[in-house]
């Protein structure tokens, strides 16, 4: 198994990740130490990083996944760079946000919403930031708001990261699978 700390923007990127524990395990991954919350995307800059890359490697890990959102960044390069960069950093960034890995996942949305739903055509080009939409669904269909947290201990019951993966209009997630099966074959050391 390939050791892995893992360093997330918030609440909600925090609570998926402690869900796919077992389905990291099936790809050759264990998670080493707790998952650092830096609650919020302006604590992943130069002159943050560098304190949670050290908390994360205290556990030895192969590799530290550092996951993120896109948000107001134009590009995914530019939300790596403002990142900054480590040699066991691997770097993956929620185009958008990681809500719209929820939007790409009809299963996930119709147990929610307790019906069949038409399937989110652009789950990573939302007008409104994906969490937004999500909240508009959940007046929509029960009447009732929703906060990101309640949305992410309910969401993570249903999620499948290859639903969302397989949705044509969210590459994010397909290269979140991608990245974590790459970590997942990392030759073992003697």
């Amino acid at each position: 198994m390939v050791k892995v700390s893992f360093i997330v923007e918030g609440d909600v990127e925090k609570i998926l990740i402690e869900a796919l524990v077992p389905w990291f395990k099936e790809r050759g991954i264990t998670k080493v130490g707790p998952v650092i919350n830096v609650r919020g995307g302006g604590n992943l800059c130069p002159g943050n990083i560098d304190l949670y890359i050290e908390q994360a490697k205290v556990w030895n890990p192969a590799k530290i996944l550092i996951l993120t959102d896109l948000e107001c960044d134009s590009c995914v390069t530019q939300t790596k760079t403002r990142v900054g960069n480590c040699k066991e950093c691997v770097v993956i960034v929620a185009r958008k946000a990681i809500e719209a890995w929820f939007l790409a996942d009809t299963l996930l949305l119709e147990n929610l919403l307790k019906g069949k739903i038409v399937p989110y055509e652009a789950p990573e080009k939302t007008e409104l930031m994906p969490f937004d939409v999500l909240k508009q669904l959940f007046l929509d269909k029960t009447g009732r708001g929703i906060s990101k947290k309640m949305l992410a201990r309910r969401s993570v019951q249903y999620f499948s990261p290859e639903r969302a993966a397989s949705h044509p209009d969210c590459p994010s997630a397909a290269y979140f699978i991608r990245k974590i099966d790459e970590i997942g074959r990392i030759p073992m050391e003697s």
